[in-house]
């Protein structure tokens, strides 16, 4: 899936997969699996409970955006200003879109896509700092030259995130649309299931995951919130699951995020037993 336009361009960019591979080790001691937890969950976006990266893109955007109607109306303190505010805000922008990318390995379209929307803004931002140095020595024109390219470059580029967010879905809630049952609805037996061992089950056409740990019963969608990753498949710790695909880790009790890159919950249910059958509801 994804836009025609933009899948054409990558595809004709192989050496994307190169820079990507360099990318990678660059960003692994961070954002790594053996990096902090708690500043990767920072730069994820977990506590706010969506990705981070979308919210601090504005600053650079709207600031670059100012700084170019106020060179146009020849406010140049302003504009001068507003310049350097989008620069510095740039690079809280970086970080939290590498912390995003570094989760889509094994995604070609997506990983290559997102290689160059770094790229670009890489450039765009070097061009601004450029232009940065340039109006504080007196060179106004050349600055202004440097910040316009800039710009279309940044333009640019956060179209490409918009095909990345919208048409691949990096960064999307993958079960915002499921419509899981306000009604009791039988999905298991109890014998079926294994202390410990995750059991998935289909409950009125939403996937669950139904897990038996000490005597209690959890129940919550089986499907990783990040991309979409079976939790059926993931390993049970004390009341949590992880995902097998990227590590997110999940409270059995709640659905909530524990550690992403996952950062929307997904849904709980309530589970009861009746002569040996496991029903559930959502908690709504």
């Amino acid at each position: 899936m994804g836009n025609k336009l933009t899948e054409r361009l990558v595809t004709s960019m192989p050496w994307l997969d190169a820079v990507s591979e360099r990318m990678s080790k660059l960003y692994d001691p961070f954002l790594g699996p053996n990096a902090s937890a708690a500043i990767k969950d920072a730069l994820y976006g977990v506590r706010t409970g969506h990705p981070l990266h979308p919210a601090i893109v504005d600053l650079p955007i709207g600031a670059w955006s100012s700084s170019l109607l106020l060179d146009a109306v020849g406010m140049e303190e302003a504009a001068d200003l507003t310049l350097k505010v989008g620069t510095v805000s740039a690079l809280a922008a970086a970080l939290t879109g590498a912390a995003q990318w570094q989760d889509t390995q094994g995604m070609e379209h997506p990983r290559r896509l997102g290689t160059l929307h770094a790229m670009l803004n890489v450039a765009a931002t070097g061009l601004y700092g450029a232009s940065w140095l340039c109006r504080d020595r007196g060179y106004r024109s050349t600055g202004i030259s440097l910040s316009t390219v800039g710009y279309g470059l940044a333009t640019f580029s956060a179209w490409l995130g918009g095909d990345l967010a919208y048409d691949l879905g990096i960064g999307v809630n993958r079960t915002a649309f499921d419509e899981p049952s306000d009604d009791w609805t039988e999905v298991a037996r109890e014998d079926e299931l294994v202390d410990g061992k995750p059991t998935r089950v289909d409950a009125a056409g939403v996937p669950v995951l139904l897990v038996k740990q000490a005597g209690a019963l959890y129940a919550i969608t089986a499907t990783c919130t990040h991309v979409g990753g079976p939790l059926d498949e993931g390993e049970i710790g004390d009341c949590t699951v992880t995902c097998p695909w990227h590590g997110s880790v999940f409270d059995l009790r709640d659905a909530s995020v524990i550690h992403g890159p996952a950062t929307g919950a997904g849904a709980a249910y309530d589970v009861r037993v009746h002569a040996g059958t496991i029903s559930i509801r959502s908690r709504g």
